[in-house]
């Protein structure tokens, strides 16, 4: 739980408009690490549930501070 109100501190200080405005990431190593939480966060959610929140935690992160990427929404989702 504590990592999950980590992430709502974070997102606090973010209006929904510059949320849905961050720019796109283009970082090809950023994008790589984006895809692999993706598959991760689907794994951790069937079978290792406590993994879970932390992953979307890395995703919103990583969102915010590098750009949007297709997994993104995943991460917003999940919180």
């Amino acid at each position: 739980r504590v990592c999950v109100q980590e992430t709502k501190d974070l997102l606090s200080v973010y209006t929904d408009d510059e949320i849905l405005n961050i720019r796109q990431m283009t970082d090809p190593t950023m994008t790589k690490a984006m895809q692999f939480l993706g598959k991760m966060e689907v794994m951790a959610s069937q079978t290792m549930p406590k993994l879970f929140p932390h992953v979307t935690q890395q995703i919103i992160q990583l969102s915010i501070l590098h750009g949007m990427s297709p997994v993104s929404p995943i991460g917003f989702v999940h919180l």
